[in-house]
Parts: C-alpha cells; sequence; structure tokens
C-alpha cells in the first residue's frame, strides 16, 4: 500500500516541477531575442561595416582635452586608495582631469592616505564629507559633487565630464580620451567592466569574470540598440554637465539618490525617462602580449592582441562577500526599483526593466534544480520495484505538453551554457571559456542565496536614521597584475622631457602602434626617433633597474638558493632569467626584457617563497654604446 505522504510529496514536486519549467521557459525566450538580436547586428557589421575604419588613437588624440572630474567614494579604505591613485595618475594617457575622492571625517587613515598622495599629485583633491560615516554611497558621491562645485568657483572653471570610478578600479589608460570623444553629445556613457583575469582555482571571483564577461560584451550592446535602458555600472561611467544640472532638477539640489542601494542604476534610469542618450561603448586596441609560441608550450614570443578599453578591478574572492555584494544588488535593482519606480517608459525600458528584476524569480528557480534533480532520481530508485506508486513517466504521459516544455527548455540551457563560454573567450580566451561551463552551477549557488538574503533584509533589516538603506559595502583589495613595479613612468612622457622626441612624433609613433600592436619602444627605434641606447636607459629608468653588462652576470649555482625547487630554478635558466644574488629574503633576477609582463609573474611565482630583486641584463655592445651615449 502506498504511503500517502509520499504521494502528497510526489504530486507537490510535480506542481512545482511545471512551475519552473514554466519561468524558465519564459526567461529562456527572454535571453533568447537577446542572444538573435546580437548575432544578427553581430553579422550585419561585419558585412556592412568591415570596409569602415574604426576609432584610432589619432582620432581620440586629436581632440582638445575638455576637464574632466572623477568621483571617487571611500569608507575605509586606507589599504587600497593611495596604491589605486598613484598608479592610475601615473598610467593616464590624459592631463585636463581631477580625482576628489568622497572620505568621512571618522575614518582618519583613509583621510591621511588621501592627504598624503594628494600633496605629491595635483590631480588628487579630498572630499570630506560633513557627516560621519558610513552614510549610503550615494550620500557620499553627493558630497563629493558638491566639493566639485565649490572647486569649480574657486578656480572659475566648470568641468564638462564627471566620471564614477571606486577605489579598487584600475582604469584604462585612454578611457578618459575615449569619454572626451564621445561627450558632451551623449550624456551618458558606459564602458566595459571587466574583472581582473586571475589563477582560474579562485572560483568565486571567476563567476564574475564570466558574467560580466556576457552582459559587457553582448547583453547591454542589445539593450543599447533596441532603445532600452542603459545601466550604470557604477565604476567606468561618464555623465555630461548637462546630464548632472538634469538629475540636480528632480533630487532636490543633489545628483544620486540616497533611497537607493544601486544609486548608479537608479542615475541611469531617471536619464533615460527624461529622454537623455545613453550609451554602452565597446572599443578595443591592439597591444603587444607575451605569450606561449604553441598555445600552452614553447618559448614566449610577442604577439598583438585586442585590449577592451574597460576598466578592471578584483572582485570578491570570498563566498560570503560574493554574497553580499550581490544581495546588494538584487535589492537595489530588483526590488527598490520596482516598489519606487514601478514600470515606466517606452516598451523597450519596460523590457530591460523586466529583464533585470526577473532574477527574484529566476534565481529561485535555478536553485530548485537542487532540490528537484535528486528528489525525482531518488524517488525513481526507491519507488522502481513498487508499482503502487506513479512514476515520473506517468504524469509526463499524462501531461506531453510538460515534456515538450522541459524539452524546450533543455535546449535554451544548452545555448545559455554555450553563450556565456563564448563571452568568457572572447574576453579572457579559451581554458577560461571552458572553465566556465561548470562554473555555472557553483554560480547560481550564490545568486539563490543573495536572493535568499535579499527577501529576509527586505522585509526585516532596519533602515538608517534617514529612511534609507544603509551601505553595505564590499570590502575592497587593489591589484596591478604582472607588473614589474607598482608604479611606471610612461616612456613617452620621459622622451619628451627629456627632448629626445616632440609630442608630434609621439603621437605618430603611437598611432602607428595602434596599427601593428608592437611596444611602444620598438615603433619609436623603427621610426628613427630614438637610438636603441637611449631607449634602453630609459627603459632602466621606467622599472628604477640597475643596468649590468652580460659579460658580468655570474648565475647562482642551484645548491646556494636555499627553499627554492631544481624544477623552477631550471625554468629561470631556460627563460634566460638569472639569479645572481641572495640577501635575507630577497632574490634578485637579472633579465633582459622588463616589459614581458607574463614571464615577470611567472618569476615571481617560481622563486616564492622570496621577494623578487630585479637587474637588467644588458649585452656588452649596448651596455657599451648606453654609457658611450650617456
Amino acid at each position: 500500500m502506498a504511503n500517502e505522504y509520499i504521494i502528497i510529496l510526489y504530486y507537490l514536486m510535480w506542481g512545482l516541477l511545471v512551475f519552473c519549467a514554466i519561468v524558465f521557459l519564459l526567461s529562456g525566450l527572454d535571453d533568447l531575442f537577446i542572444d538573435l538580436y546580437y548575432w544578427m547586428y553581430h553579422s550585419w557589421r561585419l558585412l556592412v561595416l568591415r570596409k569602415i575604419k574604426g576609432l584610432t588613437y589619432e582620432k581620440l588624440a586629436e581632440l582638445p582635452e575638455k576637464r574632466i572630474a572623477v568621483m571617487v567614494p571611500c569608507w575605509h579604505e586606507a589599504g587600497v586608495i593611495e596604491e589605486m591613485l598613484r598608479h592610475n595618475v601615473y598610467s593616464m594617457d590624459y592631463d585636463h582631469y581631477d580625482i576628489f575622492v568622497g572620505l568621512y571625517p571618522n575614518d582618519p587613515k583613509t583621510v591621511e592616505s588621501v592627504r598624503t598622495i594628494a600633496k605629491q599629485i595635483p590631480h588628487i583633491h579630498l572630499a570630506i564629507n560633513k557627516k560621519d560615516g558610513p552614510t549610503t554611497k550615494a550620500d557620499n558621491l553627493n558630497s563629493i559633487y558638491s566639493h566639485i562645485l565649490q572647486h569649480e568657483k574657486n578656480t572659475n572653471n566648470n568641468y564638462t565630464i564627471f566620471v564614477l570610478h571606486d577605489s579598487e578600479d584600475i582604469i584604462h589608460p585612454l578611457s578618459f580620451k575615449l569619454y572626451n570623444f564621445l561627450m558632451p553629445k551623449n550624456h551618458m556613457v558606459q564602458i566595459p567592466i571587466f574583472p581582473l583575469k586571475i589563477e582560474l582555482r579562485n572560483f568565486t571571483h571567476w563567476t564574475y569574470n564570466a558574467e560580466f564577461s556576457e552582459i559587457h560584451t553582448k547583453d547591454i550592446i542589445v539593450r543599447e540598440k533596441i532603445g532600452g535602458l542603459v545601466p550604470s555600472a557604477g565604476v567606468g561611467t561618464a555623465f555630461s554637465h548637462e546630464a548632472m544640472e538634469a538629475l540636480k532638477k528632480v533630487r532636490d539640489g543633489v545628483p544620486f539618490s540616497i533611497d537607493s542601494l544601486t544609486e548608479d542604476y537608479s542615475t541611469a534610469l531617471q536619464l533615460r525617462l527624461q529622454g537623455y542618450r545613453e550609451i554602452f561603448v565597446v572599443r578595443f586596441f591592439y597591444r603587444t602580449q607575451w605569450q606561449k609560441k604553441y598555445f600552452f608550450f614553447g618559448p614566449s614570443v610577442a604577439r598583438n592582441v585586442k585590449e577592451y578599453i574597460a576598466t578592471r578591478a578584483l572582485f570578491p574572492m570570498s563566498y560570503t562577500k560574493a554574497v553580499r555584494q550581490k544581495t546588494r544588488w538584487i535589492l537595489g535593482i530588483s526590488f527598490q526599483e520596482w516598489i519606487n519606480t514601478g514600470w515606466v517608459g517606452n516598451i523597450s525600458t519596460i523590457y530591460t526593466l523586466m529583464h533585470d528584476r526577473k532574477s527574484i524569480f529566476t534565481h529561485l528557480v535555478n536553485g530548485m534544480f537542487f532540490l528537484l534533480t535528486p528528489f525525482w532520481i531518488i524517488y525513481s530508485i526507491l519507488t522502481s520495484n513498487s508499482p503502487e506508486y506513479p512514476t515520473l513517466q506517468d504524469l509526463f504521459e499524462q501531461h506531453p505538453w510538460v515534456w515538450t516544455l522541459i524539452v524546450i527548455s533543455s535546449y535554451l540551457m544548452i545555448n545559455r551554457i554555450l553563450q556565456r563560454a563564448i563571452s568568457v573567450y572572447r574576453v579572457y580566451g579559451f581554458i577560461p571559456a571552458i572553465w566556465s561551463i561548470p562554473l555555472i552551477l557553483y554560480g547560481n549557488i550564490i545568486n539563490l542565496h543573495a536572493l535568499l538574503r535579499a527577501y529576509i533584509i527586505f522585509m526585516f533589516a532596519p533602515k538608517t536614521k534617514s529612511g534609507s538603506p544603509a551601505w553595505d559595502k564590499t570590502d575592497h583589495s587593489f591589484a596591478i597584475q604582472n607588473l614589474l613595479i607598482p608604479y611606471k613612468l610612461r616612456i613617452g612622457d620621459m622622451l619628451i622631457e627629456q627632448s629626445h622626441i616632440t609630442k608630434e612624433q609621439l603621437t605618430k609613433a603611437l598611432v602607428e602602434q595602434d596599427e601593428t600592436g608592437e611596444q611602444l619602444g620598438k615603433v619609436l627605434v623603427k621610426l628613427g626617433y630614438v637610438s636603441q641606447s637611449v631607449l634602453t636607459q630609459l627603459l632602466a629608468k621606467q622599472y628604477d633597474l640597475e643596468i649590468i653588462p652580460q659579460s658580468e652576470i655570474v648565475a647562482l649555482r642551484f645548491e646556494s638558493i636555499p627553499y627554492m625547487s631544481r624544477y623552477h630554478y631550471d625554468c629561470l635558466i631556460r627563460e634566460n632569467s638569472l639569479p645572481i644574488k641572495v640577501h635575507m629574503d630577497t632574490l634578485t633576477i637579472a633579465i633582459t626584457d622588463p616589459s614581458n609582463d607574463t614571464l615577470i609573474a611567472k618569476i615571481i611565482k617560481w622563486i616564492a617563497p622570496y621577494k623578487p630583486g630585479f637587474v637588467l641584463m644588458l649585452a656588452d655592445e649596448l651596455f657599451e654604446a648606453e654609457h658611450t651615449s650617456a
């Protein structure tokens, strides 16, 4: 005799299966529309626009620079903000900009860090809030904006473009030139955000890599083309002066809404509803990158690769931090905006709002996979020899449309996996693309947990005294991958400062570099603007390295380097990177090309636990020529 509780559970799980199949189908059709539209648009671009020359460095460089104000909100960022500011200022290919860092009076360590670097770099300004922190991120941004207005009055010089960034961002050196080219004819410009390419064992971080690859190389492109909402990511977003003034008019004199946890999304939606032009821009240039000659094997060789003009950063590494961050996104985008704004705008805007807000259902349905699949497997096994219990096949025969739904949904799921892998390949390469497939399951677990936490916070969590939600801030880390030293002076600027080349010659060299992808130094030598000896001298200065002639280099024997494996020692010798000195916990390596980022990163791993030290090993004839010219 069949147990009636098992029968009840059987029908309950069947009902849940039908519900999930319907929701998954509707969501899958929504995603399929975006996929089909993108590939049709992409094909059209290849056929129609392939003969049109794209945006070049020459076009970006020929325009006069407009004044840009960069807004960086901070709370307890003493460990990262100085590094972030110093690196970005020294790498930026732009002159007319200022960075305003939003600080709180009760965060003295961060204030002191910013004050120290502001004394050294005139581009940087402190914007200390009148209130103790943390308030909301929007309140911090509004405080920064008020300091910018005061700075404009004091200098009698207004800003044309306002850019949002966070304290962990690695800003692309050409991003400001791109904003300068596109504004003010466009009122909001968003460029892609790509998490840094780190080791694949960092599972949580790579769920962000996969998601942002798809969203920022496909989904948002379609949203813009159909006239829908182009969301601001909160970083890598530029607003025109006109857009900031328009936002002030609807928000009591401040541009950012303090009632939202996702003030960036809310701001973009407000501009969209007022009819201002928002665009998402995916542009790339070619640069030289060191890669293995035969995919995984062989010596490293310089190849021309695409480099997107995009903001890069480290994203949360731990499961807990990822859940916290995604909870805030779901709360702001799905819950708060639904309640505060409703369903507004034209049909394209409403469609993109639906696409964003469906996560409050789809994350739950995706999570049901972890409940339904084991249930039906266990049920089928335990009841296989008990004919009194109905089977899943019985219900499919009674309701064949459900089986049809499941088959269609399965095809849609395969398409989703394929689209995700293609997007990851587009940005990060083949191996990360393959790795993104199993990570989808892990990402679904994070999203489900974040959704459940969002439901709880939305219904039960307390508000701040102002009535606005508290700043559930993500801890930030700043990382500059594969760099020999944290801050590099640009070699073009160094050549101009020492009167080796003119600005016109540098511009011409940069244009050729854009076309060929070669390293700038090689282009300058090829054009005859500088000699190899001068370039070598500046290369050593750029990386702050001592130059030693090759004849004076004596590699340490393996036995002289404790804590180092024979395998890693052989790797160094094979790459002509010679260990020459051990002093306490530092191992000095003689290298021939400090610009080979890939090799430098490997050396740092090979010599661990030693700290790296480097010198520049130079062929004797070049060393003599360099000292003769000096």
